[in-house]
């Protein structure tokens, strides 16, 4: 370990990425290749050699060839790539393996154990049975999978559904899910590059042009791409950008009448941002690049509904989804994309905008990073590896898509590449990923003994993980966790993170003296907004000097002002976000609506949320007229759209509403009770208006000076845009937690960001 004025530097790593041909080297692994080199490790790409080797090499990787290695299966040539993988493995003295695609995958891994490479990880790009196909081949896949995931040290996932399938012969804490990514800063839309495109295509400006990109495969949905071609040829002209694959015979003889073939070209964003649909048929994929590069160039995309597709987004909301094998299905779903421009806008926008929320392939590369540091350190490799870095463990009880994960699988992605510090995110109890992507998932079942109050196999659990982590600080995110989190820490630091106003149930003595109990045991508590760091030390009896204040925080880059093609609705639109369950008072909004309504105020109303209170809300909402949008993913989308956002919680069931977060962040002016913790975001009369008093005739008050004055709502919105940004960002929070750990651990961190804002 060296150290200099920028902090510690682990130890250069030589790292191996494996591949049976350099095109996947070059294209799919680009940015990960980029990323190790990057951080100052030797990398090594190993692949059949192809025209993309010289592609490979500026990336500042050396390539070494296999030359055995093909695609195809067959044995006794295979047997002949083994011994030459195996050879060429030794001989480079790695440190680290890192193994992908299907056939290399199964040989890479069982030749790197057997070569001694101490760090062997597989990427599991997608399973290369169905769950149609026959027994047998679903059998034997999934059985050789198996087997050579017992010579990987760690197995990650680009889905979650591959995941579940080989979790039975998946060693515990040894496997995760990653999810995938694409060149963010590649992949945009360009509109004078898909001018130039079409203008060499011979693609006139009032024609319709659909497009697919990959290899000219069956399994990539040729025939049913040529049969869309077939159906809808008098509306549109149709493209497959691509090589040819010598691998699949059968694709010569498909019918592909009508289909323009265009070799594979460098300029791919421009190719997409061409394209009116984008279109992949594919029977099989592990997480579609195609889709995710489409996505990020904002273009609609119809999709087959399979694993890795699926994940690209939700039907009808990111994308379409049509079955797979089925031409007629997909010429229907592009024809309905052809004849509607609104639609086909609308989808591309909202593609783009989980792109750039959950597609960042610099974040799945770090994680191959943080997977080789952790194996490695938890071997004992120190010739490999050693990472003196503080490291935080935040703990939560569960994976689940709700603010608290939110929050937290942002802070440790933004403090990722940290060189001080080393935060990963753990759960305690089972249960599918979700929101978090959990660096560590205990699996406790989820049965009475947590139910009762103490689990102490989440104990035990929790405990061997600070152990093997070396664990400097753990958090215990919410009052559940923290119980585990004082019982197992040892000799690390518990910071207690307090996001919830929960009087009701600190009025009861004996919950009380149990959280005053915990909390003593704290090193720090953390509250989420003053009025929580007021409880803090009023009802568990924290000293001052022991309580902090580290704010939410949201992506400004998914939550921002309407852009060019975005505009407010109109009439304008009254927008209400949260669970509908009694503490967010849903049925206040709706006597705000009556009040406004009463008035003769033009208005359009809206509550996106579920809950217990839902059923019983229905009949008023839709005498009021407003609409009930359920749970919805696109609520960036709405915020931008919306003009004023209305939040009635009660006053002691918040501790900082993120959703206020999220709209100054979109430059949308609020108005609001005086719940816990809105002071901190809001600033009455200048982002928006706090009513302490709580009346409907109040609050309409309030929205009401907002809709007659659209200059007042601009103004307001720039200026809780401008606080927000400055304030209550992931990236402003993170420096504020950075300094928190440096302080509890006596290691400097450099001043940076903003401090809190009491």
């Amino acid at each position: 370990m060296t150290t200099n004025s920028e902090g510690p530097t682990p130890r250069s790593l030589r790292v191996a990425h494996l591949t049976t041909v350099d095109m996947s080297l070059a294209l799919l692994l680009g940015t990960e290749l980029s990323v190790d080199v990057e951080a100052g490790h030797e990398v090594v790409g190993i692949s059949a050699p192809g025209p993309y080797v010289e592609r490979v090499a500026a990336l500042g990787v050396t390539h070494v060839p296999v030359r055995t290695l093909t695609r195809s299966w067959a044995p006794a040539s295979d047997l002949a790539a083994f011994r030459d993988l195996f050879t060429t493995i030794r001989s480079l003295d790695l440190d680290v393996l890192h193994t992908h695609n299907p056939k290399t995958g199964v040989m890479g891994r069982i030749a790197g154990r057997l070569a001694g490479v101490p760090v062997v990880v597989n990427t599991c790009h997608g399973l290369w049975a169905r769950p149609e196909d026959s027994l047998a081949k679903r059998a034997f896949v999934y059985g050789l999978e198996g087997i050579a995931a017992r010579f990987s040290d760690y197995e990650l996932f680009q889905n979650a559904a591959d995941e579940a399938t080989l979790r039975p012969a998946l060693r515990r804490g040894r496997h995760r899910v990653v999810g995938n990514g694409v060149d963010l800063v590649r992949f945009t839309p360009d509109p004078a590059g898909g001018r130039r495109v079409r203008a060499e295509l011979g693609v006139a400006d009032d024609e319709l042009l659909v497009g697919t990109i990959g290899r000219r495969v069956r399994e990539k949905g040729l025939e049913e791409f040529a049969e869309a071609t077939s159906a809808l040829a008098d509306r549109a002209t149709f493209v497959w950008v691509g090589p040819e694959d010598g691998t699949d015979a059968a694709a010569g003889t498909a019918r592909t009448t009508g289909i323009r073939f265009v070799d594979e070209r460098t300029d791919m964003p421009a190719v997409y941002s061409a394209l009116d649909v984008f279109v992949l048929a594919s029977y099989r994929e592990g997480f579609s690049r195609a889709a995710m590069e489409a996505a990020a160039c904002g273009v609609p995309t119809v999709l087959t509904d399979i694993r890795g597709c699926r994940e690209v987004g939700d039907d009808g909301i990111h994308l379409r989804l049509v079955p797979p094998g089925d031409g007629r299905a997909l010429a229907s779903v592009v024809a309905e994309l052809l004849e509607d421009p609104a639609l086909r806008e609308r989808l591309g926008a909202a593609a783009r905008e989980r792109a750039l929320a959950h597609f960042d392939q610099r974040a799945v590369a770090a994680v191959s990073l943080q997977t080789y540091r952790e194996v490695a350190q938890r071997k004992g490799l120190e010739a490999a590896a050693r990472d003196d870095r503080v490291t935080v463990l935040h703990v939560l009880p569960a994976d689940l898509d709700r603010g608290a994960q939110v929050y937290a699988g942002r802070l440790r992605d933004a403090l990722a590449t940290d060189p001080e510090q080393r935060h990963l995110a753990v759960t305690l109890f089972e249960g599918p990923p979700a929101a978090l992507r959990a660096d560590l998932g205990l699996g406790v079942p989820s049965g009475g003994l947590r139910r009762s109050g103490f689990d102490t196999r989440a104990v035990r659990a929790l405990r061997r993980a600070v152990r093997e982590e070396r664990a400097d600080v753990v958090v215990a995110h919410g009052g559940e966790p923290l119980k585990y989190c004082v019982a197992a820490a040892g000799r690390a630091r518990v910071v207690y993170y307090k996001v919830g106003l929960s009087s009701a149930e600190l009025a009861r003595p004996s919950r009380r003296r149990l959280y005053r109990f915990l909390s003593g045991r704290s090193a720090r508590v953390v509250a989420v907004s003053g009025s929580i760091a007021e409880q803090v030390h009023e009802v568990l009896g924290v000293p001052r000097s022991k309580v902090s204040v580290i704010p939410n925080g949201r992506d400004p880059g998914t939550y921002h002002p309407p852009t060019d093609g975005d505009v407010r609705a109109e009439p304008p639109l009254v927008l209400f976000v949260g669970q509908l369950e009694p503490g967010k008072q849903p049925g206040l909004f709706l006597d705000v609506i009556a009040d406004l309504r009463s008035r003769g105020v033009d208005l359009e109303a809206a509550m996106v949320g579920d809950g217990p209170l839902r059923a019983g809300l229905a009949q008023r909402a839709r005498t009021l007229g407003v609409e009930l949008l359920g749970v919805r993913t696109d609520v960036p989308d709405l915020l931008r759209t919306a003009s004023v956002l209305l939040l009635t919680s009660a006053a002691a069931t918040e501790g900082m509403p993120g959703v206020l977060i999220e709209a100054g962040l979109s430059g949308l002016p609020v108005v609001s009770s005086d719940a816990a913790g809105v002071r901190d975001v809001v600033i009455d009369g200048e982002t928006g208006f706090v009513c302490p008093s709580g009346r409907p005739e109040d609050l309409a008050h309030r929205v009401v000076e907002l809709l007659e004055d659209a200059g007042r709502r601009t103004a307001m919105g720039d200026r809780a845009r401008a606080r927000c940004s400055a304030h209550l960002t992931v990236e402003a929070t993170a420096t504020q937690w950075r300094r928190l750990v440096a302080d509890l651990t006596e290691k400097a961190v450099p001043a940076a960001g903003q401090g809190p804002i009491l």
